[in-house]
């Protein structure tokens, strides 16, 4: 379902660099810190030599920056880019 809506917003992009996107992003969430580095390298096995920009989500992003400092929270970016993780899958 994800890869068919991500080959829909993407039509320009191969199958192989949609599939290790929404593989890598629709994971990545769900890892402790320590497990990133193995999974990462385990995509990179799977998919060589295949590089995916990250998707970007400057609304959320940006609303995401306002509500943490409107709480007076710390926007740590190891947090924010978690949040963002949490909010693509």
């Amino acid at each position: 379902r994800t890869m068919g809506s991500s080959k829909r917003a993407n039509p320009d992009k191969s199958e192989v660099y949609l599939a290790m996107r929404t593989l890598r992003d629709m994971n990545m969430s769900k890892f402790v810190a320590e497990d990133v580095t193995l999974f990462l390298s385990l995509i990179d096995d799977i998919f060589p030599g295949t590089r995916a920009d990250k998707a970007t989500f400057p609304d959320v992003e940006a609303a995401m920056a306002k509500v943490a400092t409107r709480k007076g929270l710390q926007l740590h970016p190891t947090w924010l880019s978690k949040c963002v993780q949490l909010y693509e899958t």
